[in-house]
């Protein structure tokens, strides 16, 4: 732990990976460190100007809990290669997407092969429910050096609410088969996991949530829809410990009641931004 900085691993002499940093005792931990490059892959836009002001260069990469697309791992493959080391890779709170990331940027620069990749994910503490940030990191294959690799930027285009919210419905209606289900796997559908549904659909909400508690996003939607994310942010995170204890009958209860604010929201949401 440094001031500003939590969840904090050194993975090598020059690749670092932690929480996203916060305020400007974070930045001067991480010049302390040495760190030239930090490089973001959460979806809050990065305190740029704060790094210039260490003498740090931001390069962000955002991707959600689901997995790391192809484009991403170009970037970070990019990024491995050329950014100025030491390295400093975080998402928020530096235990999921961090590492993951983390752990591609080391089998690119030689430091792990697959296996240390994994342990990286696991020494982190990142959570096995998100299976595509596992999959992603142990089917890894580094880019060739023709291959066609995306710009670094300091700040990138994040998903729109709207497809945030469309992504959300997706996990929402995969609940519903799990519930009909009891809360098990459906013999139609051996893809879903209740728990894995409920995580990615709370960690939605969540990011949702961090979105528009952002300055250029504070006018976006009024008190009473902040309200009601939050709240729904909340409801879905006890879905999901319900369904880690097991808990049928808390899960069922924790469900209805997310549906419930879920119905209010869309009455008067669903057509906001049109």
């Amino acid at each position: 732990e440094m001031p500003g900085l939590h969840n904090l691993v050194r993975l090598s002499a020059n690749v670092y990976s932690g929480s996203e940093p916060v305020g400007e005792p974070a930045f001067a931990s991480l010049k302390e460190l040495g760190v030239q490059t930090i490089v973001s892959v959460d979806g809050a836009t990065p305190n740029v100007d704060m790094a210039r002001k260490y003498g740090i260069r931001y390069v962000h990469i955002p991707f959600g809990y689901d997995g790391i697309p192809l484009t991403a791992q170009l970037s970070l493959t990019r990024a491995a290669r050329e950014a100025k080391t030491p390295l400093y890779i975080h998402c928020h709170h530096g235990k999921h997407r961090g590492p993951a990331a983390a752990a591609i940027v080391c089998r690119v620069r030689g430091i792990v092969d697959a296996a240390g990749a994994l342990s990286i994910l696991k020494n982190a503490g990142t959570s096995p429910d998100y299976k595509g940030l596992w999959r992603d990191v142990e089917h890894f294959v580094t880019p060739t050096d023709d291959a066609e690799f995306p710009q670094l930027l300091e700040i990138s285009e994040v998903e729109s609410l709207a497809a945030a919210m469309a992504r959300i419905d997706r996990n929402f209606d995969n609940l519903k088969l799990c519930q009909a289900a009891n809360w098990q796997t459906p013999a139609d559908h051996p893809d879903l996991v209740a728990r894995q549904e409920a995580l990615q659909l709370q960690e939605s909400l969540h990011e949702s949530n961090r979105r528009l508690s952002e300055k250029e996003h504070a006018t976006e939607y009024d008190a009473t829809f902040r309200k009601w994310l939050s709240a729904s942010d909340s409801v879905a995170q006890k879905l999901y410990e319900s369904l880690q204890k097991n808990d049928s009958a808390a899960a069922t209860k924790a469900f209805a009641k997310l549906q419930q604010a879920c119905s209010q929201c869309h009455k008067k949401y669903r057509d906001y931004s049109q």
